[in-house]
């Protein structure tokens, strides 16, 4: 069977050859091989053969994902009478050596995803480019920072300012025993960077408040909610909305969490569902408890929303509740179809325009029995 490999390839004159990409529609809008002609399957040799006869080329080469199915088509092709290669382990080898933004290895470190039709090469640039601000550095911010670190996301911003205890190593899975009384803000960015080298990592080694949120939260493409504190949710939410960051907030309290994203264009944000902090008595993790597993399938979760706002694929949890009940498995979607009118941070007669001028929003209001 004629193969070429990917070096050969970038040696040949491309006017020698026409390049033919067999994956689907989506797969080549999201990265191809320069100068390739999108030819999805199903496979259609007189068509192909019509092509080559307008080209004028003397040679045809074939590559689909791993360069298995495109041998079949080059076979066809010869069998022809036709001058027809296949290029050796298909796109996904073009990507470990043709791409001059991401090096060597960072090539193969992120080729499982790569390949992903929806993701390709336009993918993994669009994420090393990202800015991602977490703020809260616990159950949730720990799995969200790691997965964030993991696929690439090329600036990542932590907002933390407590430490490592004892009762938090059962789901904070960036901490060890050697960690505890250390900066959670400090050990986190080690781990990361030394998970992956090719990242920075940027600290907010500071509590959010109505004074210093909007200036840290400028110049990010999207923040994570992970924070335990009602108080701060409202705070996160009101001054992303305030200057027109997409954000995810998330909550985890024993075996049930809850999911929710909001971006510019008329959703509903967290203030329209939850109007304000509630009075009374609230429960943390701490008193209510929480299992460590569910931390990660939410954090996952809320990573996983930050890189599908940040490379524009898939759908967003824009208008709705994500809910997940871990005892039983149970999971529903609570779809929250237009935003308050009555939001005072969003609606038509908003009384927030600036979150440091609105500082009693976001204390703690206490039972008054």
């Amino acid at each position: 069977m004629n193969s070429i490999t990917v070096r050969e390839l970038k040696e040949y004159s491309k006017s020698d050859y026409l390049l033919i990409d067999i994956r689907s529609s989506l797969a080549y809008e999201n990265g191809h091989i320069l100068d390739a002609i999108s030819f999805p399957e199903p496979f259609d040799l007189e068509q192909l053969i019509e092509i080559i006869h307008i080209s004028g080329k003397k040679k045809t080469i074939i590559y689909c994902t791993m360069g298995e199915r495109s041998r079949e088509y080059v076979s066809q092709l010869y069998d022809a009478g036709y001058e027809a290669y296949n290029l050796h382990r298909g796109y996904k080898e073009w990507l470990l050596q043709g791409e001059d933004y991401l090096s060597d290895e960072e090539m193969s470190r992120y080729s499982r995803q790569m390949i992903l039709p929806e993701f390709g090469s336009r993918g993994q640039r669009k994420l090393k480019s990202a800015k991602v601000l977490v703020v809260g550095a616990g159950a949730l911010g720990t799995v969200a920072l790691t997965y964030l670190a993991a696929a690439g996301v090329g600036y990542i911003g932590i907002a933390e300012a407590d430490t490592i205890e004892s009762s938090n190593l059962h789901r904070q899975i960036l901490y060890g025993k050697s960690d505890i009384g250390k900066s959670k803000n400090t050990v986190a960015k080690t781990k990361l960077q030394e998970m992956n080298p090719y990242i920075s990592v940027n600290q907010h080694e500071t509590f959010l408040t109505p004074r210093n949120i909007t200036e840290i939260i400028r110049g990010y493409d999207f923040v994570i909610d992970a924070t335990d504190r009602i108080e701060t949710k409202f705070l996160i939410n009101d001054a992303c909305v305030l200057e027109g960051i997409a954000f995810c907030h998330a909550g985890v309290v024993g075996f049930e969490g809850q999911v929710m994203t909001w971006k510019e264009g008329g959703y509903p944000c967290y203030r329209c569902i939850f109007e304000d902090v509630p009075q009374g008595y609230i429960p943390n993790c701490a008193e209510a408890g929480i299992i460590g597993a569910m931390s990660g399938v939410i954090g996952s979760i809320q990573a996983l929303e930050a890189i599908k706002y940040v490379t524009g694929i898939g759908e967003l949890l824009l208008g709705k509740i994500y809910h997940l009940d871990g005892l039983t498995m149970k999971s529903r979607i609570v779809f929250i179809h237009k935003k308050s009118e009555a939001c005072m941070v969003c609606g038509k007669n908003r009384t927030i325009n600036d979150v440091s001028q609105c500082e009693e929003k976001y204390r703690h209001k206490e039972c008054s029995i």
